[in-house]
């Protein structure tokens, strides 16, 4: 159990979460502050406030610590932005349709 590490989960209303500026400044900033300490951290939007939430491995038993990780693979999974994805970068070519054409 040792291995595991602090989870902290801050859960951000949704509208500020869009401000992209902000919550990187915001990520980066937590982020760093948590550099080489056994924490992790999820940044997870919400419509209701915003809070923190807390989860020590020392206190949660085995079997809800093995709960737990596989909750946090999945989070990794469906909240990943596009983290290990190569996108290739391609120029689009956009046609303009008039009414006319359209209307066929």
């Amino acid at each position: 159990m040792k291995n595991n590490p602090l989870i902290i989960v801050f859960y951000v209303e949704r509208e500020y979460m869009r401000n992209t500026t902000m919550m990187t400044d915001y990520v980066e900033d937590i982020n760093n502050k948590l550099v080489n300490k056994n924490t992790i951290a999820f940044f997870l939007p919400t419509d209701g406030e915003s809070r923190i939430e807390c989860i020590n491995p020392v206190i949660v038993k085995e079997a809800d610590m093995e709960k737990i990780n596989n909750i946090i693979e999945d989070i990794k999974t469906n909240f990943s932005v596009a983290s290990e994805m190569e996108l290739p970068i391609e120029e689009v070519d956009v046609e303009v349709v008039s009414k006319e054409e359209n209307n066929d």
